[in-house]
């Protein structure tokens, strides 16, 4: 990657910088993730911590330890959920693909897609696609 990605809240307090590919990217159905985000699956992209910054609005952000060792931080104006970290993976940032500035692509690779938690998934929820569906993680 020879540029930056960048991404932020709804409402533009928060502001952050992603200057590499994800590693890869999830689309979650774990009950945490579809009761935070209020939604079927949240998409996490995955990225080494030295290549994700905030570079506006740090003081602006929340943390809540939705489970011991694991955070999600979100804007305390808009509540756009941003990213989850978790103690067992202390250098990576799981940031939302879904923050990123007109839609752009991560960077994953395309075997580096899939789903996870199944398992967790809304039972009326049927995932149609083509992409690894992994009971877990």
């Amino acid at each position: 990657m020879t540029s930056f990605l960048e991404g932020g809240c709804q409402c533009g307090a928060v502001r952050y910088k992603v200057a590499a590919e994800a590693s890869s990217t999830n689309h979650c159905h774990c009950t945490m993730c579809r009761k935070t985000h209020g939604a079927m699956f949240a998409t996490f992209a995955i990225i080494d911590r030295s290549k994700f910054s905030i570079t506006k609005g740090e003081d602006g952000l929340k943390v809540y330890e939705s489970t011991p060792g694991n955070t999600r931080t979100f804007c305390s104006t808009c509540g756009c959920p941003l990213m989850w970290q978790g103690s067992k993976e202390p250098n990576n940032v799981y940031y939302t693909a879904g923050t990123l500035d007109d839609g752009a692509n991560p960077g994953h690779s395309a075997e580096n897609i899939q789903h996870i938690w199944i398992q967790s998934k809304v039972p009326w929820f049927e995932v149609g696609d083509s992409l690894p569906k992994l009971q877990q993680e």
